[in-house]
């Protein structure tokens, strides 16, 4: 496909109605994947390609100039794109099954779009290492967007230091949704639902200091009663007990709860745990579950670590998995029952498949060299945990990790060497352990898992015009896969701003 393209580039420039185009190198920005497509965002052609798995040809919708950012609306298909110039930005709603683009007016520049899990709202902020075409910049400012309303609120955040660092929004009250944006020296929480009611600013100077931590961790509880905050240079987890008011600023009233030295993560307790969050300490080597209040009671619990533990994901929703160095620890913060699992070597990459309580973790160097990626399992003892660890030996270290959404398959993208075949994609099968995989003729750069059509892309580096394998999930056949290639230039020939 790609010798087609360069034929076609070559017929425009000398017929002399393209050349323009041709005067500057194309970027177009990272791919974004939906459940049923790839999209790819042209900026120097203005166009969005539309890569879906089963048609003849990708397709092109046309979008404002000057595209820098694009994200994915959770739960949609559906795709929005920050663009315009300084004097007129905007923000851009890419409809695929339509092939429609809803266009809104910001009334400033920004670089980051952060979304509720769920999709509803969008927080744009801006990056303080980036200019952005401007000579100035009002890092106090935000914007709201809300996307089934088709709306954006401009939102002022009182700062007092550069640009938004961290955005979390709380679960969605019957009244209200807040959210929380952890600035240089605090904290700002609003209202999505009343964007027009000013943030609440709170400072994270703990009492009798004159230094203020950066926020590094944001964590609301299930019910948004509190938010749980991990600071730089504090042990103590930070904790804002917020009001439920509606209408005006919340009320929030801060606390700092000991726990034990060198603070490096927090995650929710089962639900059953009630007002409560789990720590991890590096430096005390151990694991906490804090009352939220800082009352110490029957039902707090710790466990004791090996030393070098500093991650901490849930496995279940009891329990957690917590790793570093060559060691993997599974704790069931109910019952408190533990379990210990020796690694090959330690981990670079760990993918947690939540439905299945089972963690896979990617470790290079393991024995001989070797790579391996090690499934943790679980099963009980009365008094104890048993940790499985089953090592899959990997040829080399896997370029690209990916899963479906449902968590059932991983892929990986391996290596495979000088020559084509040039990387091999692994389907795992989380449940069974079993293997497939498919032989591809380019190294893989990323992999994008696409429910709708139970395809897998396996997106190549190297050209900027676009570079894809599509095939089925767990294929082993090569003839099944379809490669894609400088489709960033689709449409391009129906400019007609470009033509005399």
């Amino acid at each position: 496909m790609r010798a087609g393209w360069w034929l076609v580039a070559v017929a425009a420039v000398g017929c002399g109605r393209r050349g323009s185009l041709y005067d500057g190198a194309l970027a177009p920005l990272p791919l974004v994947a939906t459940s049923s497509a790839l999209v790819q965002i042209v900026p120097e052609t203005r166009r969005a390609v539309i890569v879906t798995p089963g048609a003849t040809t990708p397709s092109a919708v046309t979008i404002g100039a000057d595209a820098r950012v694009a994200a994915r609306v959770p739960g949609a298909e559906a795709v929005a794109i920050l663009s315009g110039s300084a004097r007129s930005p905007r923000l851009e709603l890419l409809e695929l099954e339509r092939r429609e683009v809803t266009s809104l007016e910001l009334t400033a520049t920004f670089d980051r779009l952060t979304f509720s899990p769920e999709g509803r709202f969008a927080l744009m902020t801006a990056d303080a290492q980036r200019t952005a075409g401007v000579a100035a910049r009002n890092l106090n400012e935000a914007a709201l967007l809300d996307v089934a309303a088709r709306a954006v609120t401009r939102v002022q955040l009182d700062v007092e230091g550069l640009a938004p660092r961290l955005v979390a929004f709380g679960p969605a009250e019957a009244t209200r949704r807040l959210v929380a944006v952890a600035l240089e020296r605090g904290v700002a929480i609003f209202d999505a639902t009343r964007p027009e009611v000013p943030a609440r600013r709170v400072s994270l100077q703990p009492p009798g200091s004159t230094a203020e931590g950066t926020v590094e961790q944001l964590l609301f509880s299930r019910d948004a009663r509190w938010l749980f905050l991990r600071a730089s240079g504090l042990d103590d987890v930070v904790v804002l007990e917020l009001g439920a008011e509606t209408g005006r600023p919340v009320s929030a009233s801060i606390n700092f709860v000991a726990g034990g030295t060198g603070l490096v993560g927090l995650s929710l307790p089962p639900a059953a745990a009630g007002a409560s969050v789990l720590a991890l300490f590096a430096g005390s080597a151990e694991v906490a579950l804090l009352d939220a209040r800082g009352v110490a009671t029957d039902s707090t619990r710790r466990l004791a670590l090996p030393a070098g533990i500093r991650s901490m994901e849930r496995l279940s929703e009891r329990r957690m998995v917590l790793w570093g160095g060559q060691t993997a620890v599974v704790w069931d913060v109910l019952d408190g029952r533990s379990g210990v699992a020796a690694l090959l070597a330690p981990s670079d990459r760990v993918l947690i498949v939540e439905p299945l309580e089972r963690a896979l973790m990617s470790q290079q160097g393991a024995g001989a060299g070797a790579t391996v990626l090690t499934a943790l399992s679980v099963s009980e003892e009365p008094n104890r945990l048993r940790v499985r660890a089953q090592p899959i030996q990997l040829a080399r270290a896997p370029s690209a990790v990916s899963a479906s959404p449902d968590g059932s398959s991983v892929f990986l993208a391996v290596p495979t060497g000088i020559g084509a075949p040039a990387a091999a994609v692994v389907t795992i099968d989380v449940r069974t352990l079993a293997l497939s995989e498919v032989l591809l003729d380019a190294p893989v750069a990323d992999l994008h898992p696409l429910l709708a059509g139970g395809v897998v892309a396996a997106e190549h580096g190297g050209n900027p015009l676009g570079d894809v394998s599509l095939f089925p999930a767990g294929s082993t056949e090569r003839l099944s896969v379809t490669r894609l290639s400088d489709f960033a230039l689709t449409g391009d020939l129906d400019r007609p701003g470009d033509r005399p």
